[in-house]
């Protein structure tokens, strides 16, 4: 050891301390992140690179110990363990590490191994968790321990009560090994699987997958038919081979599970404590949980998140939810470790439930007959390159076909994927199948904030081969999208209201489709535009009502842009028109004479709005301001009562400031409502003598502020204008 010399052993308690001195606190893995936090890890950690063993020597023993360990951890026969060595650690007194997993820090890392160095300790007990048991190894005073286990094991190392816990910490590589096979299984047992798939597929319920779970948990970098754990690489051999009998494609997954459970907690006890017992190893809890009695479960979910592909034989992103008809495993997910759980206690209604999430490997089989449409369901671009690689091999036959049985599914599944490059798959795919009905199929669940200017040369392709109409009801499904609930605010329609422009101008080079398609995009646009307007013009509060105008001002804008690229007069006519309808939309009217450059309003066609705002604005200036003693006051327009009568009255009398008015609770909420709504410069408060209380109406200096404000706000935008 560099910097304390030959370790003895057993390691007396002088050199473990030297060991501590040359140590640093140990950290642990969090994600991406590598965190140092004593309240989860507190354990000196030495690392390899001080670290030198006598290769030679060691292997001796290692080599040995690590063939006995690959069959006691169920490793199929010819694999062989290769240990890395990662680090030395040193547990003093009170260290310890809190139940966790290690990370695999390799493509072929399959386990760990925990080399005990002889040393006199008490505690720091290692305990392994999986599958609802623990193992508890406690090292030796006088012999090295050696103890492997999987690296989705839960584990960890109690708290140590005296001296030092020393030990030596191996990454287990498994080595590459020939690809596991049906050869040498009981051909009867491979038989009676086959006629359980058979019957399985054949069921009225008619699955189109089964969904078989092993028992260990799995990461993407770990997925591999040569690196299964323990038992479930023989019952995934024994399906495999079951699968190709029955005529089934197969593959193997990692799922998400999440189970409910009506559930409570275990009654506490306290027992008394003595000094010969191993403090801590009964008293730490390690991760803050206790055991929850689970009574019935209330609900299960199982997804497919990723499986490999057998193209690349690499796994793949798939996001598939699993029915309760299509999943089995040998073991039930309640036996085994969750990855993380959470207790809610009665809450009156609900409650004494326990959540418990899982990772799980999986293989995945399925009907050879209906394998298109089980990995389309799973993986929809993967569906649309296996629709483009058929055409290109000239089989269109079969390529529609296959498009033909995704109509059930198409619309949920394509919906998930939505972005830009899959729309553009989408495209060429439609555009090449030459169908319209499954162009419409496969294009039907997209939005238009999805469509951008790369689409453009696809898009008129399609257009020009389903024709015309086609477009125009293929535009108009679309545009549903942003008639539902979407407004200025949302980022998504915001960016393609902003790249209309580009967007037509694309579509507009590409030929006679695609302007057509442009023009049809436009007054898409344009009717949200119309609509969205009516319906902030609606707005109570004033101050609302002039911020939601003046921010469609710039889609409006992107419109009229694009209308005079693509000849939309009729477009540009319309919202001109409805621009220069009343004084109301002056906010929205200059918002958009910003965002369009002053050289392009004679083109753009709002030279018409520019003349319609100075107009509106010289009006305004050329009124007197107001004097310092008028305190008038317009109520907007709205409820007629009576109160409203009285009310509108104070406020547009020029001499009057103050109004004490005795009015019930529910009149005072009512003018209460009508004043804040309006946000007019008045002051209401209550004096609560008599009956009824009197309402007290103050008209206040934001009424002077607030016009002075708007006469600069004028001002500015008239010189802006007649520049």
């Amino acid at each position: 050891m560099r910097g304390v010399g030959p370790i003895s052993l057993p390691v007396s308690q002088a050199q473990a301390r030297q060991l501590c001195h040359v140590a640093r606190p140990a950290r642990y893995g969090q994600g991406e992140h590598t965190i140092l936090d004593r309240g989860v890890r507190d354990t000196w950690e030495i690392p390899k690179s001080r670290v030198k063993i006598d290769a030679r020597r060691w292997n001796k023993t290692l080599r040995p110990a690590l063939d006995r360990l690959g069959r006691d951890l169920g490793l199929p026969a010819g694999s062989e363990l290769r240990g890395e060595l990662h680090s030395m650690l040193v547990y003093a007194r009170g260290q310890f590490f809190v139940q966790h997993q290690d990370s695999e820090k390799d493509d072929a890392m399959i386990a760990s191994l925990v080399v005990g160095l002889p040393s006199g300790f008490k505690g720091g007990a290692l305990e392994v968790q999986h599958g609802g048991e623990t193992a508890t190894y406690r090292g030796s005073k006088q012999a090295l321990s050696l103890v492997a286990f999987y690296s989705d094991c839960r584990h960890q190392i109690k708290p140590v009560t005296s001296g030092h816990r020393i030990v030596l910490t191996y990454n287990l590589l498994l080595r590459p090994q020939a690809a596991a096979s049906g050869a040498g299984l009981d051909a009867e047992v491979v038989d009676n699987l086959a006629r359980c798939l058979a019957e399985h597929f054949a069921s009225s319920e008619s699955p189109d997958r089964l969904v078989y779970l092993l028992d260990h948990e799995y990461t993407r970098r770990g997925l591999d038919w040569q690196r299964l754990k323990g038992t479930d690489a023989q019952r995934a051999i024994l399906l495999a081979a079951a699968a190709e009998t029955a005529e089934c494609d197969h593959t193997l997954a990692l799922a998400d599970v999440h189970e409910t459970w009506s559930a409570y907690e275990p009654e506490r006890g306290y027992r008394r404590w003595s000094r010969s017992d191993d403090w801590g190893d009964d008293a730490f809890d390690a991760d803050g949980s206790d055991d929850y009695e689970l009574e019935e479960l209330i609900e299960s979910e199982v997804r497919l998140e990723s499986w490999i592909d057998h193209r690349g034989g690499r796994p793949v992103a798939v996001n598939l939810a699993v029915g309760g008809s299509e999943l089995c495993a040998s073991t039930p997910s309640g036996d085994l470790d969750p990855y993380s759980s959470e207790y809610e206690g009665y809450m009156g209604n609900w409650g004494n439930t326990l959540d418990r999430w899982y990772h799980r490997g999986a293989v995945v089989v399925w009907p050879r007959s209906r394998a298109f449409v089980v990995q389309a369901e799973a993986a929809p671009s993967w569906a649309l390159d296996e629709l483009a690689a058929r055409i290109r091999q000239g089989d269109l036959t079969s390529a529609r076909k296959a498009a033909d049985s995704l109509v059930p599914l198409w619309g949920r599944v394509a919906a998930q994927v939505e972005t830009k490059s899959f729309l553009a798959k989408a495209l060429r795919v439609a555009r090449n199948l030459d169908e319209p009905r499954l162009a419409t199929m496969l294009l039907r669940p997209f939005r238009l904030q999805t469509l951008g200017a790369s689409h453009a040369k696809a898009l008129s392709a399609v257009a020009g081969s389903c024709g015309e109409e086609w477009a125009a009801e293929l535009v108009a499904l679309w545009s549903g999208s942003l008639s539902r609930g979407h407004d200025v605010a949302d980022q998504d329609t915001s960016a393609w209201m902003a790249s209309l422009p580009r967007l037509c101008l694309a579509l507009r080079d590409t030929g006679d489709p695609g302007a057509s398609a442009s023009r049809r995009l436009v007054e898409a646009a344009w009717r949200w535009a119309a609509h969205a307007i009516d319906r902030d013009l609606q707005m109570s509060s004033p101050s609302q009502r002039d911020h939601a105008l003046r921010e469609l001002g710039t889609p409006v804008a992107a419109i009229l842009q694009g209308a005079a690229s693509v000849d939309a007069g009729d477009v540009r006519d319309g919202a001109v028109e409805r621009l220069c309808r009343d004084d109301s939309l002056l906010g929205c009217a200059t918002s958009a004479l910003r965002a369009t450059p002053r050289s392009e309003w004679g083109a753009v066609g709002v030279d018409a709005v520019a003349a319609h705002c100075r107009a509106i604005l010289a009006t305004r200036l050329a009124r007197p301001e107001r004097s310092g003693v008028d305190w008038s006051l317009d109520l907007p327009a709205g409820c007629e009562c009576d109160l409203c009568g009285a009310l509108r009255g104070f406020l547009a009398a020029p001499d009057r400031k103050i109004y004490e008015w005795p009015l019930a609770k529910d009149r005072r909420r009512h003018v209460h409502q009508r004043v804040d709504t309006a946000e007019l410069p008045v002051r209401h408060q209550t004096r609560r003598v008599g009956r009824p209380y009197t309402l007290i109406l103050t008209k206040t200096e934001a009424l002077f502020e607030r016009e002075a404000q708007e006469r600069r706000s004028d001002q500015e935008a008239l010189t802006w204008l007649t520049r």
